[in-house]
C-alpha cells in the first residue's frame, strides 16, 4: 500500500515537472483572430478584393509563428530573471552555513515571498525539493530541474554539483563560488536584454509604419494608387511588395536577435 502511494505521488510530480506548454497556447485562438484581422487589412490595402483574403493561408501561420516566438522569448527572459534571483538566494543561504539541500529548500521559501503565485520557476523548484525529500539524489533532481527550465547556467551548475558530490572534499565552497559566477553572468545577460528590449520596440513601430503609410494614402489620395488594383500587373506588384515586406520583417528580427 505504501509503495502504491509513493508510486502515485511520483507520477503526480512527473506530470507537474515540465513547463505547461498549454499556458503558452491558452490564448492561441486570440492570436489566430489577430491573424484573421491582419489578413483582412492586407486584403484591403494590397488587393481591394475579397480574393485577397487567400493570403491568409500564408499570413496567419506567419503571424502565429511570430507571436508564439515572442511569447517563448518573454517566458525565457522571465524564467532567467527568476533563476537569477533564485541563485542569489542560494548563495546567501550557503554563505550563512546551510547545506546545499537546506539552501535549496530555504531559497524556495524566499522565492515564494518575492514572486508569490505568479512565478513560473517556483512550481519547478517546489517539485525539485519534493523529489529531494523523497530521497531522490539531489544532483539528479537539480539536473532535471535545470533541463526543464532550459537555461545553460542551470545545466552547468547541475553538472558541477554532480561532479562535486562525487569528488567529495569541500564541495559546498566550490558550489558557492560557481553559483556566484553564474549569478554575475546572469546579471550581464539581464543588462543585454534591457538594451535589446528598446530595439525590439523600435522594430515593431517600423513594421507597422508601411501599413500605416499605405492606409493613409488609401484614405487621402486613393486615386494615386488606384492603378495598382483590379488588374493583373497591380496584383503582381502588390504581391511582390507584400513578400518583400514579410522578408524585411524577418530580417529586422534576425538583426536585433541576441540569444541571451
Amino acid at each position: 500500500m505504501g509503495k502504491s502511494r509513493r508510486s502515485k505521488k511520483k507520477r503526480q510530480i512527473s506530470r507537474k515537472w515540465s513547463f505547461d506548454l498549454a499556458k503558452l497556447k491558452d490564448k492561441s485562438w486570440l492570436i489566430i483572430l489577430q491573424g484573421l484581422g491582419l489578413t483582412a487589412v492586407i486584403a484591403f490595402l494590397f488587393y481591394r478584393s475579397v480574393f485577397g483574403l487567400l493570403v491568409g493561408v500564408i499570413v496567419i501561420p506567419f503571424w502565429y509563428k511570430l507571436a508564439m516566438a515572442d511569447k517563448q522569448a518573454k517566458r525565457k527572459v522571465s524564467v532567467m530573471l527568476e533563476f537569477k534571483e533564485y541563485m542569489m538566494l542560494i548563495v546567501a543561504a550557503l554563505q550563512t552555513g546551510y547545506s546545499l539541500e537546506k539552501a535549496l529548500k530555504q531559497s524556495e521559501v524566499e522565492l515564494k515571498r518575492l514572486y508569490s503565485e505568479e512565478s513560473m520557476l517556483l512550481p519547478l523548484v517546489h517539485v525539485m525539493n519534493q523529489k529531494i525529500g523523497m530521497n531522490i539524489q539531489l544532483e539528479k533532481a537539480f539536473l532535471e530541474f535545470a533541463r526543464a527550465i532550459n537555461i545553460d547556467e542551470a545545466i552547468s551548475l547541475a553538472e558541477i554539483i554532480s561532479f562535486a558530490k562525487r569528488s567529495g572534499g569541500n564541495y559546498g565552497k566550490n558550489i558557492r563560488d560557481t553559483a556566484i559566477k553564474i549569478e554575475e553572468n546572469l546579471g550581464v545577460k539581464q543588462e543585454i536584454e534591457t538594451i535589446t528590449t528598446e530595439k525590439r520596440l523600435e522594430l515593431k513601430v517600423m513594421c507597422v509604419m508601411p501599413l500605416g503609410i499605405l492606409a493613409y494614402i488609401s484614405l487621402t489620395s486613393s486615386s494615386f494608387i488606384a492603378p495598382l488594383y483590379k488588374n493583373a500587373l497591380g496584383v503582381v506588384i502588390m504581391t511582390a511588395c507584400l513578400v518583400a515586406y514579410g522578408l524585411l520583417i524577418m530580417l529586422g528580427r534576425r538583426i536585433i536577435e541576441i540569444d541571451v
